[in-house]
């Protein structure tokens, strides 16, 4: 009886050891409570948009210089927010008006370039998203996500991904708009990370292989989703 009595405590502790396990490891379950992808809602007046005069990522920029013709020319405004202009490199300008950022540009030219420049700027509003019908589809829809790849794939970093009409996205289909899986990233073992409303970051598995072969359906991927794409593990 005596024996009895104090293994008892010891029973307790191993159960409520198992107990709080079995609460952490259902956290990092994947395929547990996952939140759902973050979808940017249609704007209620989506005409207006054109009215914006601040230059985004996506738009071109047609420059006039009156000093030097041979700077004339359009010139794409890049995710990372510039313009890369021959002889001066990379210029600011996402966030910027046409007249602001002409004013940047004349500074860079008179510089390094001309003693005086005289730039004006026209901004050709989503041209470089007019070169399929898909692309036109994006453009349209207005709508962007940001999304970041990191891992073995060929662009890494943060990304501006645009959405169809539906604002449907997969996974996979957002990797190859970013670059695509590197030669040594493991396809079958991507995963993305996504913000629940705690902060928690839920881990969610993606085969991309299975999705390839038609096999699985490509998840939806929402606004800040982190995509991981680990190296290949080769067996010797």
């Amino acid at each position: 009886m005596m024996k009895s009595i104090k293994i008892a405590p010891f029973f307790v502790i191993v159960s409520l050891a198992l107990i709080v396990v079995g609460c952490e490891s259902n956290q990092l379950v994947p395929g547990g409570d996952i939140p759902p992808a973050r979808i940017p809602e249609v704007e209620a007046k989506p005409q207006l948009r054109g009215l914006s005069n601040q230059i985004e990522v996506g738009d071109s920029l047609e420059l006039f210089v009156k000093e030097d013709r041979l700077f004339d020319g359009k010139y794409l405004v890049r995710e990372q927010g510039d313009i890369i202009i021959p002889s001066l490199g990379r210029i600011p300008v996402t966030g910027m008006t046409t007249k602001s950022a002409g004013k940047q540009i004349e500074m860079a030219l008179q510089k390094s370039q001309l003693t005086q420049a005289t730039v004006i700027v026209d901004r050709l509003r989503g041209t470089s998203r007019r070169n399929s019908p898909d692309d036109d589809d994006s453009a349209q829809s207005g709508r962007k996500i940001k999304v970041y790849m990191t891992g073995k794939v060929n662009r890494p970093g943060q990304h501006f991904v645009p959405l169809p009409p539906d604002g449907k996205l997969g996974v996979y289909d957002s990797i190859l708009i970013t670059g695509g899986i590197s030669k040594f990233g493991d396809s079958q073992k991507v995963h993305i990370l996504r913000a629940g409303p705690d902060g928690k970051k839920h881990k969610v598995p993606v085969n991309i292989r299975m999705i390839e072969k038609g096999l699985a359906n490509d998840p939806p991927i929402g606004n800040g989703d982190i995509v991981v794409v680990p190296e290949k593990v080769f067996g010797f």
